[in-house]
């Protein structure tokens, strides 16, 4: 890869996605490194810690950081540099990504104040809209909502409500990161759609690297 890559996630429960690209990435050969740039550190449960205090951890030959300015991003030597940026990002963190994800759940007052957010910013972003309960409301709906007078999204994403996918979500920030083995169907073609847009690369290889992450392998 000729470029560095800078790819920022925010918003609610973006972590585990984090974890589960940066994955992939890495069983389709990439260097990737992913930064916990977020008030809550909750990277920092899901990642095993040496006792000693270290700049970067390196698991399953992915590096992790945490804190790391804005300003330094660039300077690192990765294909990819994946960062959790929290609830609310700065505006110089959102103008340094090149891509931008705002996962997103059905309450309806993060949905209008992420729309505000998307309106101030004015940068194209992806949306995840995670934990969708049917029942309660429409994705349909909580998308117009989101884009009354904001012309800001790019491409969406939609996760139902799933049982698996949340138990992995906060099983690994108790337990530790291993594998993503009882991930939902909707979550894995998400998965593969996000890594699709961001290497250009063909499905085949993307799920056979999906399913290698998705076992805890490594390349």
């Amino acid at each position: 890869m000729s470029e560095k890559k800078i790819i920022g996630l925010f918003g609610a429960g973006q972590t585990d996605i984090c974890i589960y690209v940066a994955s992939i990435l890495q069983n389709m050969g990439f260097h990737v490194c992913v930064v916990d740039n977020s008030y809550e550190q909750a990277m920092h449960y899901c990642i095993p810690h040496p006792v000693e205090k270290l700049l970067t951890i390196t698991y399953k030959k992915i590096d992790y950081e945490c804190l790391v300015p804005v300003d330094c991003w660039q300077e690192k030597d990765y294909d990819y540099l994946i960062v959790d940026m929290g609830v609310w990002p700065s505006e110089d963190a959102l103008q340094a990504c090149g891509e931008r994800f705002l996962v997103l759940d059905c309450s309806v007052a993060q949905i209008a104040r992420y729309r505000e957010l998307m309106k101030r910013a004015a940068l194209p972003m992806n949306v995840i809209l995670r934990d969708v309960c049917a029942e309660a409301v429409s994705a349909r709906r909580i998308f117009a909502m989101l884009q009354e007078e904001n012309c800001f999204v790019v491409d969406s994403y939609v996760l139902p409500l799933n049982e698996d996918d949340m138990a992995g979500r906060f099983c690994m920030q108790y337990q530790g990161y291993q594998s993503f083995e009882h991930l939902s169907v909707p979550f894995e073609k998400m998965l593969v759609k996000i890594c699709r847009e961001l290497s250009d690369c063909e499905d085949t290889q993307i799920w056979r690297s999906l399913k290698r992450a998705r076992k805890g392998v490594c390349a």
